[in-house]
């Protein structure tokens, strides 16, 4: 077997703990359990697909130790021992595949919230409320602190008692271990607080309680914000030292993660920010501890993770995100299969933005995410014959699962390329890894022998020829035209074509705050273009991922985007356009291009021509109902699955 990527597949020590190889999955929240905190079927069945991809470690997500530590609905909890046969189970799971599993154990402190904890108030270091979630938590007493303490050495004992090769502690991201080492959260005056020392007595004191109760070898790792990035929040500086100081207590490995809720903009890294960005704040805690160290902050490319390791920045790397895409990263990594990975878009779309809205965790790149007993069974189907009448995200993935589930497919697409809207999606800054969508699935398709026709469109006559047993309609949707004086102008464009190439002129006025409308002025004021957005709801983008958002507001503040909100526009004049808003009436004038954004509608016309000529007919994503990616992809393979 060739390898390429040969550091990645070294083994490494955490303490005696050996570990196959580089390949971290890190605690991610899936909500895929019930709202007893117990291990599930479902919960088991997704860490066994990692175990079985190839990963050399596990960790499992932030488990709650402290009834009033539950930051969520659906989180694992360990706070008593009837929760240990159901970890036991999964342990067993994921050592059956040869790999080494660990138990997060977190308390969420302020960012609990009190609908969670049956109405009781969370607590902190000290009576501040998150700037997320606001509510003011109680201040833990000093006896309140002891047993917060001995929460997390029993959630410890119990893990160990399941068969977890090691623990570790959440100290990262703004939970309750993080809110005690800064100032950002903790204005204490006594003894656990006030400065380096009070800081870190918390982390301190759990080291060593789990230590003497699971005895001094048993492996406990770490993981901390390298920088918080928020005013009083901890810098990198000063998290290498609180490190220094946790190894010297007996730590065995150091995860370097990023952010706290405030800036989770960091912590979700979208595309904007370059793969492995986080890994130089990783190489300053590696300089400075004796022990492992886990890089973490998106890494989803072989050749970044490789780089890590040979260039000494860390000893390990977390590939998060990227392993809900693809399960089989490190199989693929190995066997020199890297062009088939299913590439993470850092959309955060059914992840991150899902896990915020308390909804179990999906992936626009992956509809077999948290199914993977369903997707087992794929190709077990009774064969029928499947048409697919276009090759756009939802046309690409109704032919990827009907294949997959044993269907003969055959996919029509009217233009010469597949992809549909994902391409234009594509144009604006940072979202070049939307091709990926058609990429993954048209390399899917000819694997799995489905027929693809480019520049011809199905037609009624077309359908009765091929006599399909199901038909799929996919045929997207087409931008909404507002009903306005002057919209049949000559200097009126859509969104969609000004992406796709349509020339325009350097003053521009975008009808439309949404997803669209921001990223088409993204786009344009990107090159050059004065640009203001005309929103009727009070704010912008509210469509977008928060992370996404974030770094789109600084380009357009940077590029001096205007932007009226509460604002409609009443009509298109010559030049410009005339706007209302609480302000009155007033026009905007010397412009040269009016962008509309205002939404789309279905295109499904081929339904109604249909009709008799098929069994079965289905219409998924836009051509049903215009939305996000997310949501057409899902739809699209749920009714594949169902054929």
């Amino acid at each position: 077997m060739k390898r390429h990527y040969s550091a990645l597949f070294q083994p490494v020590c955490i303490g005696k703990l050996q570990i196959k190889n580089r390949l971290v999955v890190p605690p991610m929240g899936t909500l895929y359990c019930g709202s007893d905190g117990q291990v599930c079927e479902r919960v088991i069945e997704y860490y066994q697909a990692r175990a079985k991809g190839g990963f050399g470690l596990i960790i499992v997500e932030g488990t709650i130790v402290d009834p009033l530590g539950k930051g969520g609905p659906r989180q694992l909890c360990i706070w008593d021992d009837t929760f240990i046969p159901g970890f036991r189970r999964l342990v067993d799971c994921i050592h059956a595949e040869g790999v080494a599993v660990a138990l997060q154990l977190m308390h969420a402190g302020r960012n609990a919230r009190s609908d969670f904890l049956g109405g009781r108030e969370p607590v902190a270091p000290s009576p501040i409320p998150g700037p997320v979630i606001q509510y003011v938590p109680k201040e833990l007493t000093g006896e309140d602190i002891f047993r917060v303490v001995e929460s997390f050495a029993q959630a410890a004992r119990r893990a160990a008692e399941a068969g977890f090769d090691a623990i570790e502690i959440h100290g990262g991201h703004g939970y309750l271990v993080a809110e005690f080492m800064s100032e950002y959260a903790n204005r204490r005056k006594d003894e656990y607080g006030g400065g380096f020392e009070g800081f870190v007595r918390f982390p301190v004191e759990i080291i060593r309680r789990i230590k003497e109760l699971v005895g001094a070898d048993y492996p406990v790792l770490f993981r901390i914000s390298s920088e918080e990035g928020v005013p009083l929040g901890r810098t990198l500086e000063e998290s290498v030292a609180v490190s220094r100081r946790l190894v010297d207590e007996g730590v065995d490995a150091i995860h370097a993660s990023i952010g706290v809720y405030e800036s989770s903009y960091l912590t979700m890294a979208p595309p904007t920010m370059e793969e492995g960005f986080n890994a130089v704040a990783a190489a300053a805690f590696k300089s400075a501890v004796s022990v492992p160290v886990i890089a973490v902050g998106r890494i989803s490319d072989p050749r970044v993770a490789e780089q890590i390791i040979t260039l000494g920045k860390a000893d390990l790397v977390a590939i998060g995100r990227q392993s809900l895409a693809d399960p089989e990263w490190p199989i693929k990594t190995a066997e020199d299969r890297a062009d088939e990975i299913e590439r993470c878009l850092s959309c955060n779309e059914g992840c991150l933005d899902y896990g915020w809205k308390d909804k179990p965790i999906t992936c626009v790149q992956n509809p077999g995410l948290g199914m993977e007993r369903e997707y087992a069974s794929a190709g077990s189907a009774q064969p029928v014959n499947v048409l697919v009448a276009g090759g756009g995200p939802a046309g690409l993935e109704a032919a990827r699962t009907a294949a997959l589930w044993g269907h003969k497919v055959t996919l029509f697409e009217k233009e010469t390329f597949l992809g549909g809207q994902a391409i234009a999606a594509s144009v604006p800054p940072s979202k070049d890894i939307l091709k990926e969508v058609m990429l993954s699935r048209a390399k899917a398709l000819e694997r799995l022998g489905v027929e693809i026709n480019l520049g011809k469109e199905l037609t009624p006559q077309a359908i009765r020829i091929i006599s399909p047993d199901v038909l799929i309609i996919a045929t997207g949707s087409k931008p909404l035209l507002p009903d306005l004086p002057g919209i049949a102008q000559r200097n009126v464009a859509t969104a969609w074509d000004v992406l796709k190439g349509e020339p325009v002129g350097d003053r521009i006025v975008v009808m439309g705050g949404g997803l669209v409308g921001c990223e088409t002025a993204d786009y344009l004021s990107d090159n050059g273009r004065n640009v203001t957005i005309i929103e009727m709801r009070r704010e912008v983008a509210v469509d977008m991922s928060p992370a996404s958002r974030y770094f789109m507001f600084r380009r357009l503040k940077k590029r001096g985007v205007k932007i009226f909100t509460s604002t409609i526009v009443k009509a298109i004049i010559d030049d410009g356009v005339v706007i209302s808003s609480g302000n009155g009436e007033q026009t905007i004038e010397s412009v040269d291009t009016i962008v509309l954004a205002s939404g789309a509608e279905p295109v499904n016309g081929l339904a109604s021509g249909t009709l008799g000529l098929v069994p079965r007919i289905y219409i998924v994503g836009d051509a049903d109902r215009p939305g996000k990616l997310l949501q057409a992809t899902q739809q699209a393979a749920e009714i594949a699955r169902s054929l």
